[in-house]
């Protein structure tokens, strides 16, 4: 009889198939899925964030942190030529606060 032995290996090596599949698409890892969450959507885009910042004399920016779905810490130059460390609404691209880098 050695059906319920290929049996059991049939239904490990599925399970070990779905766990697989499961662990690729980051299940319990605490990875983002594939699709952007609905918060993400509402901030902009880095690209339209720098051409924010660029309308307001702020350029050579070298360092972009997205802090969270809301808030961009971006070090750059300034109007007046100096580098200074701006926090970027997400969303709006105003500029919160600004320090002298």
């Amino acid at each position: 009889m050695p059906y319920p032995r290929l049996l059991a290996g049939l239904l490990l090596t599925g399970s070990l198939a779905m766990g697989a599949y499961a662990f690729a698409q980051g299940a319990g890892t605490g990875a983002v899925p594939m699709a952007a969450p609905a918060a993400a959507a509402d901030s902009l885009s880095l690209p339209a964030l720098l051409d924010r910042l660029a309308a307001q004399g702020y350029h050579d920016a070298r360092s972009i942190e997205r802090k969270s779905d809301k808030l961009v810490e971006v070090k750059a130059t300034g109007p007046e030529g100096r580098r200074q460390e701006l926090y970027v609404d997400a969303r709006t691209g105003d500029i919160l606060k600004v320090e002298q880098d």
